[in-house]
C-alpha cells in the first residue's frame, strides 16, 4: 500500500511544471533517488526537487519528514498529478494544504560602496574553508578539477573586471563543466555559484548577464547538474543562496559570512564549490565598483592563484 505524505509548501515553478498535460499522461519521472530527497523530470522537460528538508526554492515540493525517502521511490517511476494529488508507486502525496513560495530576483540597478564594507567577509570564509575538509572538492589540490579551476579563475573570472571579455569567460568556463564527482560535479557547483552572484548583481555595474546555453550544458554534465547550474545562472534560487546575494547587496558582512558558512555543509562538496563561486563573484563585483584588485587576494586564500 502506498505511504500517504504530505506537502508543506511547493515551489512556483514546481507547481506549474507538474501541471498534467493529459489525463493519460504522466506528468514526470523520477530520475535519482536519496534518504531526504528525490529528483524528477517533467514532460515539460523541468526538473523538480523533492526534499523532506525545510529549504524552500522554486523548484521544491517540501514534504512530510516521517519516511525515508529512497525507500517509497526508485529511479524510473512515473508521477502523475490528480487534483490535489501527486501520484507514485510508493506514495501519495497530497497538495491540500501546501503553501506556495514565490522566488522574485531583486533588481539591483546600481551597487553604492556600501558592498564595499563585506570586503571583510571575503576574507573570513575562505581561512573557514582552509581549516575545514575540503577533499573531493575543487579546492582540493589532490584533486582532478583543481588545476582547471584555477585555469578558469585565472584566465576567465579575473579577465571580467575588464568590459568585453564575456566570451573569453565562457571558454574558460565551458572547460569545467562536468568536472568532478557526484550528481553535480564540482566546475559544476563552482560555476553555478558564480554565475547565481555575478549575474543577480551584474546590472548594478552596467555589466550583462552571463548565460550559457542549455544544449551545451547538457552535452558537457549530467542532466540534472545542468538544470541546476542553468537554474543557477538564470537566477531561480533556494533560500540560501538568494540570502547570500541579498546581504552582500546590503554590505552587512556579519550576515553574508553566516549566510555562506551556512551553505558549506551542502551535499558532500557541493556547498563549499558553489560557496567559492559566489565568494570569487562577490569581491569581483565588488572590485568593479570600487575598482580595487581585491579578487587576487582572495583568490590566493582559497588557494587558486
Amino acid at each position: 500500500m502506498p505511504v500517504t505524505l504530505r506537502a508543506s509548501c511547493i515551489g512556483s515553478l514546481a507547481g506549474e511544471t507538474l501541471k498534467i498535460e493529459a489525463p493519460s499522461q504522466a506528468t514526470g519521472q523520477v530520475v535519482n533517488t536519496f534518504l531526504s530527497s528525490f529528483y524528477v523530470k517533467t514532460s515539460s522537460g523541468e526538473l523538480v526537487f523533492f526534499t523532506n528538508r525545510s529549504l524552500r526554492s522554486p523548484i521544491t515540493v517540501n514534504i512530510d519528514p516521517a519516511v525515508s525517502l529512497d525507500r517509497i521511490t526508485k529511479p524510473h517511476d512515473l508521477l502523475h498529478l490528480h487534483g490535489k494529488q501527486i501520484d507514485l508507486s510508493g506514495a501519495v502525496i497530497g497538495l491540500d494544504h501546501a503553501t506556495s513560495y514565490e522566488h522574485r530576483p531583486a533588481s539591483f540597478d546600481q551597487l553604492g560602496s556600501a558592498i564595499g564594507k563585506i570586503r571583510e567577509a571575503l576574507r573570513i570564509v575562505p581561512f573557514i574553508l582552509s581549516i575545514i575538509d575540503t577533499s573531493q572538492s575543487a579546492l582540493d589540490r589532490r584533486g582532478l578539477t583543481y588545476d582547471r579551476v584555477a585555469n578558469f579563475v585565472n584566465d576567465g573570472a579575473l579577465a571580467l573586471r575588464n568590459q568585453g571579455m564575456e566570451n573569453r569567460f565562457r571558454e574558460t568556463a565551458l572547460k569545467i563543466i562536468g568536472l568532478g564527482f557526484g550528481l553535480t560535479p564540482s566546475g559544476d557547483d563552482i560555476l553555478g555559484g558564480f554565475l547565481a552572484a555575478y549575474n543577480a548583481l551584474a546590472r548594478g555595474v552596467r555589466r550583462s548577464p552571463i548565460l550559457l546555453e542549455f544544449p551545451i550544458l547538457q552535452d558537457r554534465t549530467s542532466w540534472i547538474s545542468a538544470k541546476l547550474l542553468d537554474y543557477m545562472q538564470r537566477l531561480i534560487l533556494d533560500e540560501e543562496l538568494d540570502l547570500i546575494i541579498q546581504t552582500a547587496a546590503k554590505g552587512d558582512a556579519d550576515a553574508l559570512t553566516l549566510a555562506l558558512e551556512t551553505l558549506l555543509p551542502r551535499g558532500h562538496t557541493s556547498g563549499i564549490d558553489i560557496a567559492t563561486g559566489a565568494i570569487l563573484a562577490l569581491s569581483l563585483i565588488r572590485d568593479i565598483v570600487l575598482d580595487e584588485k581585491e579578487t587576487e587576494v582572495v583568490a590566493g586564500k582559497l588557494g587558486l592563484l
